[in-house]
């Protein structure tokens, strides 16, 4: 189950994709000269440090790991950083009367875990939802919902996520409404399912979406786009409140988001506070992956960027821009690429936290206008053809699209006065900020069980993979040159080869460009669910990064085995094999739609059984669990030289926990608590219980 891309622009690349006269003007953009290439490197070099300076924190009594159990350490924090590590007591004289002394009693401190794949905005909007993942009947479902809207009279749209199926399913799809109108009747409702594919909504919530009436005619982009089956109808011909795929229930969910948009004020306080859920997780960094929606990626970093400036930031985020499958992706990637350009001036101080907001404001202003203007702009030299005769209506369709997309992520901040010239904050961005971009996101395909995954095996559904050919090589030799990471949505083996060749020919027309950098880009493909086994070496050869999700692999049988034959297992999942080598392979969770908890994942990843007996062992090491959640991501983010380790120099990002990491490789699982997180030399988690 993965997080599925943002509805609203899907139906829009779908648009463009389908008007030639868009395609026709797509090829000159896909020939265009790329421009000069950026040679700077994007390595981070070591920082400087003071070996005697005196400690604000000690730990004292650290198990630092291996493999034979560990070695006890003391380890001095200066500022941010870790400024020495010796034997116990060796660093007695660098202790003052303001130093804080933590005792690890023995007990594993390890550098603090990265989550490689996560979706904060998805986890913001939950955290003010009702939580039905535990839920399996009726009467459960009713009575928690009546619970959660008694608890939140001021909530004025009440969300609901995971709800699982059944049969007899717990929400009747063709009296969906009124069953739901029988819990709550006053405010919007919206039932979200456990894998996001469905959405149950109350009678109020589809009437504000302008859909109480007898269909057809549908929305013409539905109709347009033939997906008019999954509107469900009840016996009145009415939408009955169920709505499948992400597509189709957009049209109820996107305008009651736009009417009751949550305030910067109040998304800043939600972000602050999943990642202190992550920090209590030990995890001191994060790769947040964008789904599909550039307005939604710069609203992020906005406010990312506000968070850590005012000191709130609990952890690291290295975040990323979006770029879309249709006429305009090079314009995406060519955003994404100004975005980065514009904080690392903010880096060396060439601009002020004022002109670096104003300038990503203006950059969200633009973002999604271009695409919307391409649609008018063939309403009116074509208008309605026989080929399309819904042209003036799908413009009108789009326009309602753009605009919902508009009040929920960019009027907010368009309206806003900058804080940094109305407020009395530090003029520039810190030395060592916490908030990266050097990422262009994108989905090659969809998942295996919903039978949109592009897998060599198979034709390929309509419309995948997202990326032709041609046009995903076009974006990584552009990306490359410009020294934007691509990461890559790929579950099928088809996804994966594709971008292992669009890497490969990236690099090889870029090599100059590369030597001249320094370095070559670390390019990601990320799931890789399945993978052919001669595929399997170009990960290493090629310098590709493996992005992997411990928790994503389950034994047999689920729908997942029912639906790739067994000859293509042992290939699958494969962490070991691809972790050969030389290749970098990065662990993560894709939370919240699984448990970001790095303790289930190592041990997962150490414990894991072959499917079938004579199948290859795919389960790794702990050194190697542990490598995929520190060093191999500090490396995808250019900063193998200052984190990802406990050394001299490195930033103090630090996790201890209650006992020897090395168990979590045992068979059973065993109770380690997290004891205390540290990042960027600053206390931001301490269990009480412990």
């Amino acid at each position: 189950m993965k997080c599925p891309q943002h509805p609203g622009m899907v139906l829009l690349a779908n648009i463009h994709r389908k008007y030639p006269g868009i395609k026709k003007a797509y090829q000159k953009v896909l020939k265009a000269e790329a421009g000069e290439a950026d040679i700077t490197s994007l390595i981070e070099s070591p920082l400087s440090f003071d070996r005697g300076a005196s400690a604000d924190i000690v730990i004292k009594n650290a198990l630092l790991f291996d493999e034979k159990g560990g070695t006890l350490k003391d380890i001095a924090i200066s500022g941010n950083l870790i400024t020495q590590v010796g034997k116990p007591g060796a660093i007695q004289s660098l202790i003052d009367d303001d130093t804080r002394i933590l005792d690890a009693a023995g007990n594993s401190v390890l550098p603090g875990f990265t989550d490689s794949h996560l979706h904060l905005s998805i986890a913001m909007n939950r955290l003010r939802g009702c939580n039905m993942e535990d839920v399996t009947t009726v009467d459960e479902f009713k009575k928690r919902l009546r619970e959660f809207a008694d608890k939140k009279p001021d909530e004025k749209v009440l969300y609901v996520y995971g709800l699982h199926y059944y049969d007899p399913p717990i929400i009747p799809a063709q009296d969906c409404r009124h069953f739901l109108d029988e819990i709550v009747k006053e405010r919007p409702l919206l039932v979200f399912a456990h894998d996001l594919h469905t959405c149950w909504a109350n009678t109020q919530a589809v009437e504000l979406a302008g859909l109480l009436h007898p269909l057809p005619p549908y929305p013409p982009l539905i109709e347009e786009l033939d997906m008019a089956h999954n509107f469900i109808l009840g016996s009145d011909k009415m939408p009955s409140g169920e709505f499948r795929e992400p597509e189709v229930y957009f049209f109820v969910s996107g305008p009651i988001a736009a009417m009751f948009p949550r305030s910067i004020t109040e998304q800043l306080e939600d972000l602050e506070t999943v990642c202190k859920q992550l920090a209590g997780l030990g995890i001191t960094s994060v790769h947040r992956m964008a789904l599909a929606q550039p307005s939604q990626d710069l609203s992020f970093l906005l406010m990312v960027l506000e968070l850590d400036h005012r000191g709130r930031l609990p952890i690291r985020i290295a975040t990323s821009c979006a770029s879309v499958a249709d006429t305009h992706m090079l314009y995406d990637a060519q955003q994404a690429y100004l975005v980065r350009a514009a904080l690392s001036r903010a880096r060396r101080k060439e601009m002020s936290m004022a002109e670096l907001h104003d300038y990503l404001v203006e950059l969200l202003k633009d973002s999604g206008t271009t695409r919307q203007k391409a649609i008018e702009e063939i309403a009116r030299k074509d208008g309605a053809t026989r080929k399309h005769p819904y042209i003036n209506r799908v413009k009108k369709a789009t326009e309602h699209i753009h605009n919902i997309i508009h009040k929920t992520y960019v009027k907010s901040h368009a309206r806003r006065k900058n804080p940094y010239r109305e407020e009395k904050l530090p003029e520039f961005i810190r030395d060592i900020c916490k908030v990266r971009c050097d990422t262009i996101k994108i989905f090659m395909d969809g998942v295996i069980e919903k039978k949109t995954a592009y897998r060599l095996d198979q034709n390929p559904e309509e419309g995948i993979p997202e990326f032709k050919q041609g046009e995903l090589d076009a974006l990584l030799e552009y990306a490359d040159r410009f020294g934007m990471q691509v990461a890559a949505h790929s579950i099928g083996n088809g996804s994966v080869r594709s971008m292992l060749d669009a890497i490969s020919r990236a690099r090889q027309k870029n090599r100059e460009i590369d030597k001249n950098r320094g370095h070559r880009i670390p390019h990601r493909i990320e799931h890789i669910e399945m993978c052919k086994a001669e595929d399997i070496p170009r990960f290493g050869k090629d310098h590709i990064v493996a992005s992997m999700q411990p928790l994503h692999e389950r034994p047999p049988v689920t729908m997942w085995h029912k639906m790739v034959p067994e000859k293509d297992w042992d290939s699958s999942f494969a962490w070991k094999e691809i972790s050969g080598d030389g290749a970098v392979i990065v662990f993560g969770s894709d939370w919240p739609i699984v448990s970001c908890d790095v303790r289930k994942g190592l041990h997962h990843a150490t414990t894991r059984q072959p499917w079938v007996k004579g199948e290859k062992q795919q389960k790794l090491t702990i050194r190697q669990a542990l490598d995929a959640y520190t060093i191999g991501s500090a490396f995808t983010e250019y900063s193998g030289k200052i984190k990802g380790k406990i050394e001299p120099g490195m930033l103090a990002d630090i996790v201890i926990l209650s006992d020897n990491v090395n168990k979590l490789a045992e068979e059973e699982q065993p109770e380690i608590d997290i004891q205390t997180t540290i990042c960027d030399g600053e206390i931001v988690y301490e269990n009480e219980k412990v």
